[in-house]
């Protein structure tokens, strides 16, 4: 199984939890939530995220999606990770994450993959693609 972990600032965790809810009734299975909060010192954040890499069973992974890179959650991701166990990408937005979950069935790095072309091609201009529709 691939465990999917949303590391963000407080509040934003949250939010995409809600959204995934509102879209499909219920929590998927495997994400874990982690946020970073304001009083809260970087280390403990760091300790739960390793807490979460400790309880990884044998043959599982591990995709943390992450809000943005070089801020203090991207920060915590230890430099030394099991090798093709765990990957991480910042930048999360939505399509980013419903990439990510329709494609962990598919393996580590096909669910990686869907969460980069879900944040890149998640974000588009909307009145470009309007007029875009229109010529059509």
């Amino acid at each position: 199984m691939i465990t999917i972990v949303l590391l963000t600032h407080a509040g934003l965790g949250e939010a995409f939890a809600a959204v995934l809810r509102h879209i499909f009734g219920t929590m998927p299975p495997a994400l874990e939530i982690l946020e970073i909060l304001p009083d809260q010192p970087p280390e403990e954040g760091g300790r739960r995220l390793w807490g979460l890499l400790e309880k990884m069973r044998e043959g599982d992974a591990m995709l943390i999606l992450n809000d943005l890179y070089g801020a203090t959650p991207a920060n915590l991701i230890p430099a030394i990770l099991p090798e093709g166990r765990v990957a991480a990408v910042s930048g999360l937005n939505l399509a980013m994450l419903l990439r990510a979950l329709a494609r962990r069935g598919e393996g580590l790095a096909a669910a990686r993959q869907g969460a980069l072309e879900g944040g890149v091609q998640g974000v588009a201009d909307i009145l470009e693609q309007r007029d875009r529709a229109l010529c059509i």
